[in-house]
């Protein structure tokens, strides 16, 4: 059988590599299909244009 190199480590997982902050973010956004991405995205534009608008 061919390994997919998932050793079933999970991110709760004590054993698992690396820590939160190497990658998580990341992770988490490839994880997101693009149609996610694109509204997250475009809520972050949203939200910065606001915070430029109130100063």
């Amino acid at each position: 059988m061919a390994s997919n190199g998932d050793d079933g480590a999970g991110p709760g997982d004590p054993t698992a590599e690396g820590s939160a902050a190497d990658g998580g973010v990341v992770d988490r956004w490839t994880a997101l299909d693009r149609g996610w991405q694109a509204l997250a995205l475009g809520l972050v534009i949203v939200a910065a244009h606001l915070v430029g608008q109130a100063l």
